[in-house]
């Protein structure tokens, strides 16, 4: 099963919508953001906290954009 949807994500006082895409992973799942063309793959860890995953060679995003996408799918899927 995977499914798309528009992800809110809360970033310097603007709600920016992001395209987003579930998963099926073995027994668990991941998630699919695409940010400005790139995909980022978040997955929880053994916790149920989310990860995540960035391609080798890949620029890497702003941390304070990850944890607000971060922040945004732990309040959707938790």
């Amino acid at each position: 099963m995977n499914e798309s949807f528009e992800l809110p994500v809360q970033f310097r006082d603007k709600i920016i919508l992001l395209p987003a895409e579930l998963k099926i992973w073995g027994y668990s799942h991941r998630i699919l953001v695409t940010l400005e063309e790139q995909v980022i793959v978040f997955e929880p860890d053994e916790e149920r906290n989310y990860r995540a995953l960035i391609a080798d060679g890949e620029k890497l995003p702003a941390l304070e954009m990850i944890k607000a996408i971060t922040e945004s799918i732990e309040s959707v899927f938790k």
